[in-house]
C-alpha cells in the first residue's frame, strides 16, 4: 500500500484540471505568459505524478488476488465532484482565484486533505485521460472495495491481479480483461 505522503500526492493530481483552467482563465484575460505558464507548468507536472505514481505502484507494490463477485461502474461519479473545480471561479468583485497565493494555497491544500481524508480515488480525472476506469466491486468474502483499472470488467466471478492503494483501493495490474 502506498503510504499516506504518497496518497496525498495521488489525491493531488486530481487537481491539474483546476490548474489547467488557472491557465487558461489568465490567458484569455490577457495576462503575461509569464504570469500563466507556471499555472501550465503545474498541470503538466501533476499530469507526469500521477503517471509516475500509478507506474510505481504497478511495478513496485505486493500484488494481491481479487475475486470479483459483483461489480459496477462508477465513472459517473466524478460528475458530482466537478463543483469543487469550479470553485474558483465564483468569486465576486471580478478578484480571481489566481490573483492570491495564500488563499490559492489554503484552498487548494483542505481540498486535497478533504479528498485524501475519504479515500476518493475515484475522484481524479487525471487517472481518467490516462484510460482508468472506476468499479466498484464485492469481493468473493463480500467486502466492498474501489477498483481502478485499464481493463473493462465483463464479468463475476473473475480473479484479477491487484495492488492495494489503499485499505479498500485497489490498482488492477493484469493484462486481460475480466
Amino acid at each position: 500500500m502506498l503510504n499516506s505522503i504518497a496518497k496525498c500526492l495521488l489525491v493531488s493530481t486530481s487537481l491539474s484540471p483546476v490548474l489547467g483552467a488557472m491557465a487558461v482563465s489568465q490567458c484569455a484575460s490577457g495576462k503575461a505568459w509569464t504570469t500563466w505558464i507556471w499555472w501550465l507548468v503545474g498541470t503538466l507536472f501533476l499530469l507526469f505524478l500521477c503517471r509516475a505514481m500509478l507506474r510505481y505502484a504497478e511495478k513496485n507494490i505486493q500484488k494481491n488476488t481479487l475475486v470479483i463477485q459483483a461489480f459496477e461502474r462508477k465513472d459517473q461519479e466524478a460528475l458530482t465532484f466537478l463543483f469543487i473545480y469550479l470553485l474558483p471561479f465564483l468569486r465576486p468583485g471580478g478578484s480571481t482565484f489566481a490573483s492570491e497565493w495564500l488563499t490559492t494555497g489554503y484552498i487548494l491544500v483542505i481540498i486535497i486533505l478533504a479528498i485524501a481524508h475519504v479515500g476518493a480515488f475515484h475522484f481524479n480525472p487525471a487517472m481518467r485521460l490516462f484510460g482508468y476506469r472506476f468499479y466498484a466491486v464485492k469481493t468473493k468474502h463480500g467486502v466492498h472495495n474501489l477498483l481502478i483499472s485499464k481493463k473493462n470488467l465483463r464479468r463475476p466471478g473473475q480473479e484479477v491481479e491487484t495492488v492495494g492503494l489503499d485499505w479498500n483501493v485497489y490498482l488492477h495490474t493484469g493484462d486481460s480483461d475480466a
